[in-house]
């Protein structure tokens, strides 16, 4: 039976929390490695239960993974791109089989009810499809040239770069993960995954993923570990980096990968400090609907999550209580509840990370909605919302990464849209309004990659691969392309300009 089915899925969890714990090795060119000290993972909803872990890699190992991946890479460029993409579609159906099996490793190691595990398992499969898809479009790498007036022929081709780096956010261990190996795999590079010690049974799922699909032994290599490997591989030789998490470490990448003899690319996707504008002619009922569920959607860990609320006047006051009520009735549990609409935080720092916001709030005169460490073995805190403080205020403009809303209001449109734009990120962004011409200037002048215009229970949040892309602006993006887009696969290449004599022209596109 499926994980589809709650039922099965609560036995599912609870007899994995009975076995013993998985401790995934490294893999560096088919063999496996378990150096490092060991590092156990904890369940966030049960922290006395080790559901698995993982060795901290030493640097040369790191780099070993890195040696081995170029090796392989140098076969692999020569495969041709309809081949490439042909052998990353072979995993379909390992995909497929396994979503089972990763709904219950994303449950117990980060804690994701039934439909966040499930749904982070299934996106894999529809990212295998649409990057097969994209990538398969006639000129997705190869320009189509005029005839050279010199007579000669002329092509101009996307070429590999050679070995990406990846490091992995606990969030979606999974699907995080998934997405760059795969564009980087179909562009032609090699691949080096440092996984989150938060997650690596998940995230050893991507290695799993990958074996599924003939490549060149050691193309792929996997590391686990904390911080120190992935410092290691930042500074290792690696010829590209993709990375999803803070602005403050994505910044810190981006600027030692331009150092050096030449920069190196940098494809990364960071933090937000999300706003929603409520306008005094929106639809309120549906505008505090959108607000929970894009606030306290996997509490709060998302990089995508709406953290902060502008209101103008006429909204304010009643748009905190429809979203209180509605935050009083969320269910916050251990994936095997099944009404549960949350479960806990991520470790016992995020819970310390809370109580000191909340503490900060209180003593600030402000009103705070929920703020309680709630009595639960596991790393458990209330969805709660906290209103009066200004816009620009320490607490409405920080990325806390918790569950964790404030609601400010401004005095009209124009300050609300100053707001919504006043912070050096812009990921996602939403408004609710009745006012056609408000929307079209929020569609003009908001600074955000990923924004929504009055749509129910999704204020701020992105969608599902295919219908809409992913990406941000400013802080929270580096390449303005974005992910589960048709331009995302491409940027793992770089376009080489060719010119040879009429009788050639057949080595142009190789």
């Amino acid at each position: 039976m499926s994980t589809a089915n709650h039922e099965v899925f609560a036995q599912a969890v609870s007899a994995q929390r009975k076995s013993k714990p998985v401790i995934v090795p490294h893999v560096i060119a088919g063999k496996e490695y378990f150096d490092g000290p060991l590092l156990q993972r904890e369940d966030p909803s049960f922290p006395s239960v080790i559901v698995s872990g993982c060795h901290d890699a030493p640097s040369d190992l790191v780099h070993l993974a890195v040696q081995k991946s170029r090796e392989a890479q140098r076969e692999w460029v020569k495969v041709s791109l309809d081949e490439r993409i042909a052998r990353v579609a072979k995993a379909y159906d390992y995909v497929a089989n396994k979503i089972d099996d990763w709904t219950v490793r994303v449950a117990v190691e980060i804690g994701k009810t039934r439909a966040g595990a499930r749904a982070e398992a299934t996106e894999v499969l529809e990212l295998l499809k649409y990057y097969v898809e994209y990538s398969s479009r006639p000129g997705a790498f190869e320009d189509e040239r005029e005839d050279d007036p010199s007579g000669l022929v002329n092509a101009s081709v996307l070429r590999p770069y050679g070995v990406f780096g990846f490091i992995t956010p606990f969030n979606y261990p999974i699907v995080q993960a998934a997405g760059p190996t795969i564009a980087a795999i179909i562009a032609g590079n090699g691949m080096v995954i440092k996984t989150t010690h938060h997650g690596p049974w998940s995230c050893h799922a991507v290695y799993e993923m990958c074996a599924a699909m003939d490549l060149p032994v050691g193309l792929v290599n996997i590391i686990h570990g904390a911080d120190d490997p992935g410092r290691a591989l930042v500074a290792s030789d690696v010829d590209g980096m993709s990375f999803t998490g803070s602005v403050s470490v994505g910044q810190e990448i981006i600027r030692q990968f331009s150092n050096g003899a030449y920069p190196r690319p940098v494809i990364a996707e960071m933090g937000g400090k999300n706003p929603v504008i409520v306008t005094d002619t929106a639809d309120l009922e549906m505008a505090a609907d959108g607000i929970v569920f894009s606030a306290f959607d996997l509490v709060g860990q998302k990089c995508s999550a709406l953290s902060r609320v502008i209101a103008t006047p006429k909204a304010y006051d009643r748009l905190i209580e429809l979203v209180a009520a509605r935050r009083n009735k969320l269910v916050i549990a251990e994936p095997t509840v099944e009404n549960s609409f949350g479960g806990p935080v991520v470790e016992k720092r995020a819970v310390e990370r809370f109580k000191k916001v909340v503490e900060q709030a209180k003593a600030g005169g402000f009103r705070v909605d929920g703020g309680e460490v709630l009595n639960q073995e596991g790393y458990f805190v209330d969805a709660t919302v906290i209103s009066g403080m200004p816009a620009d205020h320490e607490l409405a403009v920080t990325e806390y990464f918790l569950p964790l809303v404030s609601i400010s209001v401004v005095p009209d449109f124009k300050a609300a849209m100053q707001a919504a734009n006043g912070t050096s990120m812009g990921l996602t962004a939403g408004i609710y309004t009745g006012d056609v011409e408000e929307a079209r200037t929020f569609l003009r002048e908001i600074e955000a990659g990923c924004v929504n215009v009055n749509v129910p229970s999704h204020a701020t949040t992105g969608w599902w691969p295919g219908p809409q892309a992913f990406g941000g602006w400013k802080a929270s993006g580096s390449t303005g392309k974005q992910a589960l887009g048709k331009w995302y696969v491409q940027q793992f290449a770089r376009q080489q300009s060719r010119k040879t004599v009429a009788g050639l022209e057949s080595l142009l596109s190789e």
